[in-house]
Formats: structure tokens, sequence, C-alpha cells
């Protein structure tokens, strides 16, 4: 690979833009290709990584790209219904790959890209930058030390308002929730608990059931802030996804996961994640820890507190400079798969964790238009969860001791 890795970046909107300082800042690591399939965006992000002193060649067909033969490893970060049809590409010429979160349209794609590792090698990641969280870190440091004693329910979710991105019809957002109805965005809750409850290392997911509210938050926002706006008319047709979707999720070990998905209504932005054990519990929410025979009777410690003691290794030397982006888990998950690319070993959320937490997104849709009847959930990794496997070996590493 040379002295540093060559690496090509898909996708230039608002995100892949952003992306681009945190990823050019890491060691070893250049961007000597850029592509969109808007010109205007193309240069856009071509100046961006000019200003700060790269020259990267510039592609309006990622296809030419992989004809290059030159490159390392690549970050697709395009809209949501493009990203796995331009990794299976990508993985099939043996280039590293890693794709920005999203869930998925359909279960065949999550299988299609389990196949496509199978029969190649290529290792694929999600870029779930939750994972790198300091608060998920930290509860994660806190299961290895046995503090939470045995793990057996989480909550999570994405709660955010963003019904001004939900109603701007050039928003990708805008289309997914206007035919969609599911948790069409489940992955930076899911996926750190997941990682707690050792699923697809141990545990699998066996089943998930789903239901939506009605979907009134956007239209009642248009009304009252965007009256002229063309789905503000009570008569035009109401978006398709529900103000808040709840699923629960069984898994192989008895616990339970629950996910809120809830982005069209007044809130303040939470993950909303809590893991509660048999010793104790951490609760965003609460912005706290309690455990048993350390705090008093209904006590929580904040979270500030709980950093001191229990920050992960990752969070205690780490200072994230504001181009880290959101808060520095930007960073810390770009890094982690370039890490995996450079030392050509497995990335920390890998392909079956891919498509494990991708067809939330799809089985919850069939569940709410069953009125709530739970689905089987695939098992992604054809019953290798129940055998070890080899780890992540670099320091991003995520899961924890296998539990059978």
């Amino acid at each position: 690979m040379g002295d540093y890795l060559r690496a090509a970046v898909i996708g230039l909107g608002s995100r892949g833009c952003g992306l681009l300082t945190t990823i050019h800042s890491i060691h070893d690591l250049k961007i000597v290709a850029v592509c969109d399939i808007m010109e205007d965006r193309l240069q856009k992000g071509i100046k961006i990584l000019n200003d700060l002193g790269d020259t990267p060649d510039g592609y309006l067909d990622y296809r030419r790209i992989i004809d290059r033969g030159d490159i390392d490893l690549v970050y697709v970060i395009t809209n949501w219904i493009t990203h796995w049809e331009i990794c299976i590409d990508f993985m099939k010429a043996g280039i590293y790959t890693a794709a920005e979160v999203c869930g998925a349209t359909s279960l065949d794609e999550c299988w299609e890209l389990v196949h496509t590792y199978e029969r190649t090698g290529t290792p694929m990641m999600l870029l779930e930058n939750c994972c790198y969280g300091r608060t998920e870190l930290a509860a994660l440091n806190m299961l290895r030390q046995g503090l939470f004693g045995r793990v057996v329910y989480t909550e999570c979710g994405y709660c955010h308002d963003l019904r001004s991105h939900i109603c701007d019809m050039t928003h990708a957002r805008c289309n997914q929730n206007f035919m969609r109805n599911g948790d069409l965005y489940p992955t930076h809750g899911a996926l750190p608990m997941g990682k707690l409850l050792n699923i697809n290392r141990g545990n699998r997911f066996v089943s998930i059931a789903s239901m939506s509210t009605p979907a009134y938050g956007v239209q009642d926002y248009l009304q009252r802030n965007q009256p002229d706006h063309p789905l503000a008319d009570a008569r035009c047709k109401q978006y398709a996804c529900g103000d808040v979707t709840t699923s629960i999720l069984k898994c192989a070990g008895g616990e339970l996961m629950m996910i809120r998905h809830n982005i069209a209504l007044p809130r303040p932005y939470s993950r909303a994640n809590l893991v509660q054990g048999t010793q104790g519990v951490l609760s965003e929410d609460c912005k706290g820890v309690h455990l048993d025979g350390v705090h008093k009777h209904e006590e929580w410690e904040p979270l500030e507190e709980v950093y001191k003691k229990y920050d992960h290794p990752l969070w205690q030397n780490y200072d994230p400079s504001a181009n880290d982006g959101h808060g520095g888990m930007d960073y810390l998950v770009m890094d982690a798969f370039a890490e995996a690319a450079r030392t050509k070993t497995l990335p920390p959320i890998d392909v079956y964790d891919a498509a494990t937490y991708m067809a939330i997104t799809t089985l919850s849709e069939d569940s709410v238009a069953m009125g709530g009847m739970p689905q089987a959930f695939p098992d992604f990794t054809r019953g290798k969860w129940t055998m070890k496997r080899p780890l992540c070996p670099t320091k991003y590493n995520l899961d924890t001791d296998e539990v059978f």
C-alpha cells in the first residue's frame, strides 16, 4: 500500500463534504479520488480538499475509481438507497469498503452484502459513529468491568427534531418518511446497545415487533410555520411514517431491546440509551448511573462524574477538535475503518453487523403493516454467532468477551 493509504470518497452532499476534513486528518491517509454524480457537488468537494493542500482526482462515475486499481479503501457517503450497490462493486474489486448508516429497503440487499463478503473476503464496515460516543463507550467499559452484572434489557433510539429536513422536498429524508412506515434510522441507538448484548458474537436477535403512531407532526408543523408548503394542505396525503415508532427486539439469550424512532415532533436530541443489568443501570436521559451497593437508594451519579471514573481508553486522552464532527465520534469511526485497512484486519463493525442492523428497518415496516405482529429475525451469520470468530485486533474493538 506504500507509505500511506490511498482513499476515495463517494458522495459529496452535505454529509460527504462535511466529513472530508475529518477523513483528511487521519494519519498516513490521503484522499486521492472523490466522486459525485452532480458536478457542482464534485467541485465543492475538490475545493475543500484543495484548501487543505490535497489535489484529488474528481469523477462523476464511481466505477472509474475502481478502474484505477490503486485505491486501498473507500468511504461511501451517498444517499440511503445507493449505498449498497456501490459497496458491493468495491468489495468485488477487493477494496476495503465502508458505508454511512441507513436502514435496508429489503432483506435481499442485506443478504447480498453478506454473500459478497463471503465470496470475495473483502471486509466491509458500517460507519456507525455513535458506537464511539463517549457515553456509549463508557457503558462498554463499565460492562467489561462487570459493573452492571448481567445485562438483561436495553433501550435506545433516534429522538431528534428533524421536521425542517423531513418537509424539505429536496432532502433524502423527505421521500423516505413520505413513503415508508417503520424505524427508518435504527442504527444510532441499536448498534451500540447491541454490542453490549454480544449480538452476532454469542447472542443474536430472534424477533422484532413494531408499532407506529399516526403521522400528524410534520403536517401540523407546516400548517403553523409554512402554510403555503405543498404538503401543508390537510387534503394532501399524509406522511407514511408514524411520528413515533417503537420496536421491541427479543434476543436468543432472552434479553430485550427497545428502540424508538421519533423525528417528527418537537423534542431535544437524545439517543435514549439505557443499560439495565442485575447490578446497575445507566440512563442517558437521566444523565446518570446507579450501581447497586455503590449509590444510595434512588440516587443517580451524574455522567460527568462517571466519565472521570469509567471513561473508555479511547476517550481518556482524547480532546476532539471542531473538525472531528459530532463531538469527536466521526473521527473515531473513520479512523477505526482506516486502521482496519492499514492492518488488513477485520473492522470493528463488520458485514454481519451491517446486515443485521440495517434489517431492523425493513422488518419493522413489515411488523407495523401487520399490526405489530412479531417478525422472525434472519441469522445473517448462518450459525457463526455461536462460534468464536476473529475480533477486530485494534484499539477500536467494540466487542465484549463472548458469552456461550
